[in-house]
C-alpha cells in the first residue's frame, strides 16, 4: 500500500514537472518569436518600480498584439518614462518594443532568465517619450487595496524610512533605500527584507498574544492563528518562504487534533512536498533553498552543537535570562549560517563574517519594528497616540539602519570567495563532518574516512584543473575583452570592453567575470590599441586589480580614457612595454606568446589606429588562438610576413568583422578552425559584413558571434580544443 502509494506521489510530481516545463518552454519561445517586434500591449498594473529614469511596471494577464496576431503572457515588465500618474490595479494599453529576457551573455552572471522566467515573465517592453499609455480601467482587488492602504499609512506616519517597514510588512522591497539595502548585505541580515519564516515568526507571535487577550478556547485560539496565517500569505504575495512558514506553522498547531506528538522534521517535509506538488519549479527558487536550508539547519545544528559543548557553555547554564537570550540568539544564528554558508558563497560570491553579531543586534529590533508598525495599523487613526507610534516606528528604523552601516563599515566585515563550485559546497560538508566529528569523542575515530575522502577530492581537483588552458572571450557589446587564463594560474587580460555614460563593461562584465574565476591578479594586460571599446573598461579593472605587466601600442593618441588608464598603471607601478614584432614571451612550460605586432615605422606613417592594433598568438602544445584587436587591411598585409607562424586554431577576428577586415590573402595563412567575432547586438555600424562572414565560413568550421550566442569558453589540453558549455 505505502509502496502504491509512493509511486502515485511521483507519478504526479513528474507530471506537474511536465506541466510547468512545458508552460515555461511555450512562453519562453513565443518570447523569442516577438523579439525586437513593436506591439501593443494591454494589462493590468500589478507592481510599479521607481527607477531613476521613470517606471518599471509588472502587468499581469497582458495581451499582446503583434500585427492581427494576439498573444498572452503570465506577465511581463514595462519599462516606460512616462509623467502619467499609474497605480496598481490600473489597466493600461500602450505601444513599444518587445524583447525576450535573454539568458546570461557571461560566466558567472545573473541567470535573470530564469529568475524572472520562475515568475512567469518572459518579457520585456519599451515605450519611449512618443508612446502614450492609455487608462482603460480601474479595478483593484481586496487584498491590492489592503496592500495599499498600508503603504500610504506607513509613508504618512513615519515618512522617509517607510520603505524599510513596508518590506518587513509586506515583503516589498521597491521602497527601501538601495544604500541600506547594500548595508543589509554586507551585514548577513539582507534576509530580513525578504518576507520569511522570521517575519511569520512575529505574525504568529501577535496572534497567539491577541488569542490570550480574548481568551479563546482551545481550537478556535488555532483557527484564528491558521486564518491570520492564510491572510499573510495572501497579503505578501504569496511568496514561497512566506507559505512554507505558515505551512510549517498550521501543521504544527493542527498535530495535537491526530493525537501524535509534533515533529520538526515531518512537518518541514510535508510543508515542501505540499509546495513542491503546487510547483515543481520551486526547488530552484533561491528563497525555497534559503529558507529549507536555515530551518534545517538550525533544528539540526544547535542540539548537536549543544551536544558538543561543555556543560558550562551550553544555553541551560547562563544564570542571566537576558543572557541566555542574547547567548541562544547567537547560537540559533550561527546554526542557520553553517546551512546556508555556502549557497550564500555560490550565488553572490561573498560571506558576511560580521552576521553573526549584527543578527543578535538587529534581529531583536526588527522583531520591535515590526510590532510598532502592527500598532500603526490597528491605532495609528487615534490623534496623538498615532502620531507618537510612527515617531517611534521612525527612531526604530533609524537606529535598525545607523546601526547595519556600522556593521558594514567593519574592516573585513564581508569576505569575498569569488568562485564557490558545487564541488567547493560538497568540500564544505565534507569538512563540517570531519570537525563535528572531531569534537565527539565517541565518533573521533571516524574522521579518518571523510577526510580521505575530502583530500582524494581535493588533489582530484587540482589534478584536474590545473592542466587546462582556458580562454573567455567576454560578451561586452561593441568591444572587445578577452580572459586568459594559463595552466599555471597566471592570468592575461586582453581589453577590457568600452565605458561610456553610465555603462561601464569593465566593471558590470570583465570584473565580475575575473571574481567567478578565482582571479585576484593579472599577470599580464594586453592594450591592443587606444580605442575606447577596447579600453574603456580598463579603468575600472585597474583600479580594483593588480596587474605586473601591460602591454601597449605607445601611439600618440589623445583620450580621457586611454590617460587615465595609463595614469593608473604607472601610479600603480606596473611596468608597460611595448612589443616588439616576433617577439617571443615564455609563459609556461608548453606556453608561449608571439607579438605580430606592426613594426614601429609602419605604425608612426598609419593614420589608421585600428592597424597599429597589438597582433599576438598564443600557442600551448599543439593548439593555437590569434588575436588581433581592431587590425584591418593595411595592418593584415603588413603582418603577412610572418606566413606560416599566422596559422591558428582559433581566431578571434579583427575590427569585429567589418569590411575592412579578414581579407582573403591572411586568412589563407591563418586557417582558422574557430571565428570569434566580438560584436553588440545590432550595433550602428553593422557589423560584422555579411561577405566577410561569407569568406570566414569557408575557412572556420566555426563561428561564433557574441551578440548572437554570448561569451565564448574554450579550454585546451594542449593537444585539443573544445567549447565549455556554461550557460
Amino acid at each position: 500500500m505505502y509502496v502504491f502509494a509512493a509511486l502515485v506521489l511521483c507519478l504526479l510530481g513528474y507530471a506537474q514537472t511536465e506541466i510547468r516545463r512545458d508552460g515555461v518552454n511555450n512562453n519562453d519561445n513565443t518570447a523569442i518569436a516577438l523579439n525586437d517586434s513593436r506591439v501593443s500591449v494591454t494589462g493590468i498594473v500589478e507592481e510599479v518600480v521607481d527607477r531613476e529614469k521613470g517606471f518599471r511596471f509588472r502587468l499581469s494577464s497582458p495581451l499582446i498584439q503583434l500585427d492581427t496576431l494576439l498573444i498572452d503572457f503570465p506577465s511581463i515588465l514595462l519599462f516606460s518614462e512616462t509623467n502619467q500618474v499609474i497605480s496598481v490595479g490600473m489597466k493600461i494599453a500602450t505601444t513599444g518594443d518587445f524583447f525576450q529576457i535573454k539568458d546570461p551573455r557571461n560566466p558567472g552572471e545573473f541567470d535573470f532568465k530564469s529568475f524572472y522566467g520562475r515568475k512567469g515573465i518572459f518579457g520585456r517592453i519599451y515605450t519611449d517619450e512618443t508612446d502614450m499609455i492609455t487608462i482603460e480601467s480601474f479595478e483593484i482587488t481586496n487584498i491590492q487595496s489592503i496592500q495599499q492602504w498600508i503603504r500610504n499609512v506607513f509613508k504618512e506616519k513615519i515618512g522617509g524610512p517607510f520603505g524599510l517597514l513596508t518590506a518587513l510588512i509586506l515583503g516589498d522591497k521597491t521602497s527601501v533605500d538601495p544604500e541600506i539595502r547594500e548595508d543589509f548585505t554586507n551585514t548577513g541580515v539582507i534576509h530580513v527584507l525578504a518576507v520569511s519564516g522570521l517575519h511569520v515568526g512575529y505574525v504568529l507571535i501577535i496572534l497567539m498574544v491577541i488569542a490570550k487577550l480574548f481568551r479563546l478556547p482551545w481550537g478556535w485560539d488555532r483557527l484564528l492563528i491558521i486564518i491570520g496565517l492564510i491572510f499573510f500569505c495572501f497579503l505578501t504575495g504569496g511568496k514561497p518562504s512566506v507559505i512554507r512558514a505558515s505551512l510549517m506553522a498550521g501543521i504544527y498547531m493542527v498535530t495535537p487534533i491526530t493525537n501524535r506528538e509534533g515533529n520538526l522534521w515531518n512537518t518541514i517535509f510535508l510543508s515542501a512536498f505540499i509546495l513542491l506538488l503546487y510547483d515543481p519549479l520551486y526547488i530552484m527558487d533561491l528563497g525555497f533553498l534559503f529558507s529549507y536550508t536555515a530551518v534545517a539547519s538550525i533544528i539540526f545544528f544547535y542540539q548537536l552543537i549543544q551536544d558538543i559543548l561543555p556543560d558550562r557553555l551550553r544555553v541551560n547554564a547562563i544564570q542571566s535570562k537576558p543572557l541566555q537570550f542574547i547567548y541562544g540568539l547567537f547560537l540559533v544564528s550561527f546554526s542557520a549560517q553553517i546551512g546556508t554558508l555556502p549557497i550564500t558563497a555560490y550565488y553572490f560570491g561573498r560571506i558576511p563574517i560580521i552576521s553573526l553579531i549584527a543578527n543578535i543586534i538587529i534581529v531583536p529590533i526588527i522583531g520591535v519594528l515590526v510590532a510598532i508598525g502592527f500598532c500603526i495599523l490597528f491605532f495609528g487613526w487615534i490623534p496623538f497616540l498615532g502620531d507618537w507610534i510612527g515617531e517611534s516606528a521612525w527612531f526604530m528604523s533609524k537606529v535598525i539602519s545607523w546601526t547595519a552601516d556600522i556593521f558594514a563599515q567593519v574592516p573585513f566585515a564581508v569576505i569575498e570567495v569569488n568562485q564557490f563550485t558545487i564541488m567547493g559546497i560538497v568540500m564544505y560538508f565534507i569538512g563540517l563532518i570531519i570537525v563535528f566529528l572531531l569534537f565527539m569523542e565517541k565518533y573521533r575515530r571516524y574522521a579518518i574516512f571523510p577526510g580521505l575522502l575530502m583530500g582524494s577530492l581535493f588533489i582530484w581537483k587540482m589534478a584536474l584543473s590545473s592542466q587546462f588552458l582556458n580562454i573567455i572571450y567576454m560578451d561586452v557589446g561593441q568591444g572587445d575583452a578577452i580572459i586568459v587564463k594559463l595552466p599555471n594560474k597566471q592570468t592575461i587580460l586582453i581589453d577590457g570592453g568600452q565605458r561610456f555614460g553610465s555603462r561601464d563593461y569593465g566593471e558590470l562584465v570583465v570584473k565580475p567575470v575575473l571574481k567567478h574565476f578565482d582571479i585576484n591578479r593579472i599577470n599580464y594586460l594586453i592594450m591592443t590599441h587606444p580605442h575606447s571599446d577596447h579600453i574603456g573598461g580598463l579603468i575600472s579593472v585597474s583600479e580594483s586589480f593588480p596587474i605586473d605587466t601591460a602591454f601597449d601600442t605607445y601611439l600618440d593618441y589623445d583620450s580621457w580614457a586611454y590617460k587615465t588608464v595609463m595614469t593608473q598603471l604607472l601610479e600603480d607601478s606596473t611596468v608597460v612595454l611595448q612589443p616588439i614584432p616576433g617577439q617571443v614571451v615564455s609563459l609556461s612550460q608548453d606556453c608561449y606568446l608571439t607579438f605580430f605586432t606592426p613594426d614601429s615605422h609602419f605604425v608612426k606613417r598609419t593614420r589608421n589606429v585600428n592597424n597599429a592594433s597589438i597582433v599576438m598568438r598564443l600557442v600551448y602544445g599543439k593548439t593555437s588562438f590569434l588575436f588581433t584587436g581592431d587590425l584591418e587591411l593595411e595592418g593584415e598585409a603588413q603582418i603577412s610576413q610572418f606566413n606560416e607562424a599566422l596559422k591558428s586554431d582559433v581566431l578571434k577576428v579583427g575590427h569585429h568583422g567589418s569590411k575592412t577586415s579578414s581579407s582573403e590573402y591572411f586568412l589563407e595563412r591563418v586557417l582558422p578552425k574557430i571565428a570569434v567575432v566580438s560584436v553588440g547586438y545590432k550595433n550602428k555600424f553593422r557589423h560584422p559584413n555579411k561577405d566577410v562572414m561569407n569568406r570566414m565560413s569557408q575557412y572556420a568550421d566555426k563561428i561564433h558571434r557574441t551578440d548572437q550566442s554570448g561569451a565564448l569558453w574554450l579550454q585546451s589540453d594542449g593537444s585539443k580544443i573544445w567549447e565549455v558549455n556554461w550557460k
